[in-house]
């Protein structure tokens, strides 16, 4: 039985007073922590989101078009989807955590703090990590397999044929939807709590700036724009946790854990955002850049909503569940701790999210327009698309997805949807394309008609189950009941679980033999030297493969198995345990923002003197291969003797 709220009879409050169980003057009678007022001047959201957004853009824009005018980096078709192939483990990390950090990820990690304690925190962050991790054996298999494609429709297509393309350009589209619904819901709600900027206006101003660099540097500024977000949410995140400062089993936390994990295996796996950073990056740094990405990336979730999330119940603040869902916890408690700053440290926080992620997903959204749907068309009409055409084509889609993004979060804001409910139902709609784009690049004998019916069956089997468990409670199929843990958990899990049954039944039963040569013969627009691969290239591939399985696996299995039975038996934590706990978290986080701020910068050494030096200082050549970088030592250490 609840214990009344001793403001209640303390302050002859009415009985809808929100906790407060510590009589906090400051919120005397609250029934919510933000009601309709504003902690920041609306003045301030449109500085940051505005005047800062379209500033950030400049900024970056000059970074890159300084970076090709004084390296003589030529923006073909090629550099302008893939960023030249060229991409070292540090940046290729840091762009991992930029764009896997979304505005949930900062707002939705801190309310599953807030409702089902510590085991919170951890879920989201294990549940999460596990897919980046996983994938990077799938990155390395694209840099063998597949080295001259775009994107990963292109491999289907090279395999499978065309309705296998159309049917899964269906899901990745639907992806790139749902992973831009969450930014802009989660990110016009807090924007609008903490300035009192209008929801709708605030939906369609957050992605301009974006919708600038992106359209101006393609994929290597929105890498560029990545690198800056990761180093001033992770140092922000610093700040909070040296600000603060429970049991890990949690029925709800464990049911939050489930749709979670099958979830998020749809959103790296049918995002064309994380193909197209495997392709970008050098064959030696696919699998480095997503393993190392994923365990910094776990800090944000894991450290983050264990500091604000359950700062946000110590403090017994008048935080509703209606604010929770909408991601307001971590305002919430930054606006307590550190006033006014604390409020700006979450929005900037926040904008440097959405607009990082929402980069990646419209250079995706425009590689897929470009590369599945106008190439082939212009193709069938008998014409070669040329790289300018594709550049074009690409930044037409940049600014109509931009400008969609908007869209979007006003009809989602219009219905009623919630931030919560979106990211636990993602799972039900494109969890069942996650194992047949998944076998199209790693397993030779998954046939199309495995991967479609998968795919298909898949998705009518988990949208049955949702609803027909949701129409089981009172009230029927609603909003409130589909939102439920329980019947997200059941949709998410037969999503993802009968979609990989179907495929490999099918498959094993009229299997394909496909020996990977259409899909090393996909055709690049541009000439492109780094698409090629030598045969040492292969053999370190090869290598990586053996390490990267034991590697991936071996962290899966620590991460969502080892780690929650081992924390099991503590039961309900000690003070003791409970430090051992919250000093890991801020350790995790100190290690991986060192890690991403400075292997970015250090791997870049060269290049970033040559820019700075406006050319005087050229940096070395890039050896492809470990036998072109014993001729390259040799060549430098003849030119110094002959000096």
């Amino acid at each position: 039985m609840a214990l009344p709220n001793p403001g209640i009879g303390e302050w002859d409050c009415p009985e809808t007073l929100t906790r407060n169980f510590f009589l906090d003057p400051a919120y005397e009678c609250r029934e919510s922590f933000f009601g309709n007022t504003s902690v920041l001047k609306e003045w301030i959201g449109y500085v940051i989101v505005l005047a800062f957004g379209i500033a950030f853009g400049i900024a970056t824009v000059g970074i890159v078009l300084i970076e090709q005018r004084v390296l003589g980096r030529k923006m073909d078709s090629e550099f302008f989807n893939t960023a030249g192939r060229s991409v070292k483990t540090g940046l290729t990390a840091s762009v991992i955590v930029s764009q896997w950090t979304w505005a949930a990820t900062l707002l939705q990690s801190s309310n599953v703090a807030f409702k089902y304690g510590v085991s919170g925190p951890f879920w989201y962050a294990s549940g999460a990590t596990l897919q980046i991790i996983v994938f990077s054996l799938l990155a390395v298999q694209v840099k063998r397999r597949a080295p001259t494609a775009h994107t990963f429709l292109e491999i289907i297509q090279a395999r499978w044929g065309t309705v296998a393309h159309a049917v899964f350009l269906f899901f990745a589209l639907a992806t790139n939807i749902v992973v831009t619904s969450m930014l802009i819901l989660g990110g016009s709600a807090v924007v609008s709590a903490l300035t009192g900027i209008n929801t709708n206006l605030a939906s369609f101003l957050i992605p301009l700036g974006v919708i600038l660099y992106t359209l101006a540097g393609g994929l290597k500024a929105t890498f560029v724009a990545s690198y800056f977000n990761t180093a001033i949410i992770l140092i922000a995140l610093c700040i909070f946790v040296f600000q603060v400062y429970l049991t890990m089993f949690s029925k709800n936390g464990l049911l939050f854990g489930l749709s979670n994990i099958c979830g998020n295996f749809g959103t790296v796996f049918v995002d064309q955002s994380y193909w197209q950073s495997a392709i970008a990056a050098t064959p030696q740094a696919a699998w480095k850049g997503y393993i190392l990405g994923g365990l910094s990336w776990f800090s944000i979730p894991f450290t983050l909503a264990t500091s604000l999330g359950l700062a946000g119940l110590a403090l017994s603040l008048p935080i509703t569940i209606e604010e929770a869902n909408q991601g307001l916890v971590p305002p919430a408690v930054a606006s307590h701790l550190m006033g006014k700053g604390g409020s700006v440290l979450i929005l900037v926080m926040l904008f440097m999210a959405v607009t990082s992620t929402g980069a990646a997903e419209q250079i995706a959204v425009s590689s897929l327009v470009a590369y599945d749907i106008y190439v082939p068309i212009r193709r069938h009409m008998g014409h070669n698309p040329t790289g300018k055409e594709i550049i074009l084509v690409s930044r037409i889609a940049i600014v109509a997805f931009g400008l969609l993004m908007g869209v979007l979060g006003i009809a989602l804001n219009a219905i009623g949807v919630s931030l919560g409910w979106v990211y636990l139902g993602m799972g039900v709609i494109i969890g069942s394309a996650v194992a047949p784009v998944a076998m199209s690049i790693s397993w030779s004998k998954c046939s199309g008609a495995g991967a479609i019916s998968g795919a298909v069956g898949g998705l009518l089997l988990a949208i049955a189950s949702w609803l027909g468990y949701a129409s089981t409670f009172d009230g029927g199929i609603n909003i409130a009941n589909t939102g439920r843990d329980p019947v997200m958990a059941v949709g998410n899990v037969v999503a993802i679980l009968t979609s990989a049954f179907i495929c490999a039944v099918v498959s094993f039963i009229k299997p394909d033999n496909c020996d990977w040569s259409a899909t090393k013969a996909i055709a690049l627009v541009d000439e492109d030297a780094n698409a090629e691969l030598s045969p040492e290239d292969e053999a370190d591939i090869d290598r990586a493969m053996k390490m990267i399985s034991a590697w991936g696996i071996g962290l899966a299995l620590v991460l969502v198995l080892a780690w929650p039975l081992l924390a099991l038996p503590a039961g309900v934590f000690s003070k003791g345990y409970f430090t051992f706990w919250v000093v890991l978290s801020i350790i995790w986080g100190l290690m991986a923002t060192g890690a991403m701020v400075l292997l970015p910068v250090w791997e870049s050494r060269s290049a970033i003197l040559g820019v700075i030096s406006l050319g005087k200082i050229r940096p070395a050549p890039e050896p492809k291969s470990l036998e072109e970088s014993v001729e390259l030592a040799d060549s430098v250490d003849g030119e110094s003797a002959n000096e």
